[in-house]
């Protein structure tokens, strides 16, 4: 019976000493691979154009492609789901389902993406920056990467391992500088090594017969629940940013997935939805002469506890855009795709510089 006892004792022991041993591995390997961005660096534009805007309409799409893998059939664990990506099928058929959407929409003059994968286990190391500029080749773009980890070690029983991805701008105009502006905050070791890194990209776009630039910044804020002090530091910056360009005499647009509800949002106009509301942005963010423009009837983003469906699925709006008061809104639509393939819809706005 000692024996046994000791033999057991000794299965426990080594079966700690293996998790202590594995979890130490795992924060060494983190913490000498962790992705330490700079706070402001200058992006590559691949395949830049030469036309340039003038005073003519101009539209803009901004999508949360959620990397490929929170089409309708999935439900995530970081929101209370249980699983942590699709199938390689449902995978493909997720991006493939994305990529076509956006040529099929090759019309809109510049498009901005979040969550695109770059190579990461969750999307089956797919290159889906590469895939979508050669689905959409008559557009430059730049890209700029706010989730790196080298091995993310949760859930335990299968791990979500590698992320690398982040931010795309894709624009039919010349793209004169591409800016990636870190945004302050970061949580304590060793959280941080598995979590995004935020960040802006600031697009200066010249404008045919002007000095002017269009800035157009694609945004993908911290959500407001256990973040929300990185959230507010994440406002403020950006605010400075969109008051400084538009001081400067530029026409400025900011868009994408804000992870808050606009200023005064409003569900009741919402169709054909179960909605809710989160926590809006504070309707004194911005002065009074800007202008926050979303679509009322229909939900950008769902709650991914479970797979879609209409009936229960709780949605809200949380992608849209504000623009400085030089440019008139002439209509913003959100497509309605009914989540198929991401857990976040399109948007699109037209524009007139004035």
């Amino acid at each position: 019976m000692k024996k046994l006892i000791k033999l057991l004792i000794t299965c426990i022991l080594c079966i700690m000493a293996v998790g202590v041993l594995y979890f130490a591995g795992v924060l060494l390997y983190g913490t000498l691979s962790e992705f330490n961005p700079v706070t402001m660096e200058e992006l590559t534009i691949e395949n830049n154009q030469i036309l340039k805007p003038d005073s003519g309409q101009i539209s803009v799409l901004t999508w949360n492609i959620g990397y490929g893998g929170l089409g309708k059939e999935m439900d995530f664990f970081y929101e209370g789901g249980k699983l942590v990506r699709p199938s390689k099928q449902q995978s493909e058929k997720y991006i493939q389902g994305i990529s076509q959407f956006l040529a099929n929409h090759d019309s809109v003059d510049i498009m901005l993406l979040q969550e695109v994968d770059f190579k990461s286990k969750r999307s089956y190391q797919a290159n889906e920056l590469k895939f979508l500029q050669e689905k959409l080749p008559a557009y430059g773009s730049d890209y700029a990467v706010n989730y790196k980890s080298a091995f993310v070690p949760v859930p335990f029983s299968e791990p979500m391992g590698k992320v690398f991805s982040g931010l795309a701008v894709f624009s039919k105009y010349k793209i004169d500088t591409a800016i990636r502006v870190a945004t302050p905050g970061s949580h304590a070791w060793p959280k941080r090594l598995f979590t995004l890194k935020r960040c802006f990209i600031v697009n200066h776009i010249p404008i045919e017969y002007s000095d002017k630039k269009l800035v157009v910044i694609n945004v993908h804020n911290s959500a407001f629940g256990d973040e929300e002090e990185f959230r507010k530091a994440e406002l403020k910056l950006l605010r400075e940013y969109l008051l400084q360009e538009f001081e400067a005499g530029n026409y400025v647009i900011a868009g994408g997935d804000w992870n808050q509800n606009p200023p005064g949002f409003d569900n009741t106009q919402m169709e054909k939805y179960t909605s809710r509301v989160g926590w809006p942005i504070e309707t004194d963010y911005l002065p009074r002469a800007w202008t926050w423009t979303w679509d009322p009837s229909l939900p950008t983003n769902r709650d991914v506890k479970t797979p879609f469906d209409l009936q229960i699925t709780q949605c809200t709006i949380l992608d849209y855009f504000v623009t400085s008061p030089n440019i008139d809104v002439l209509n913003i639509q959100t497509i309605d795709l009914d989540f198929e393939n991401s857990d976040h819809q399109p948007v699109i706005i037209k524009l007139k510089l004035i």
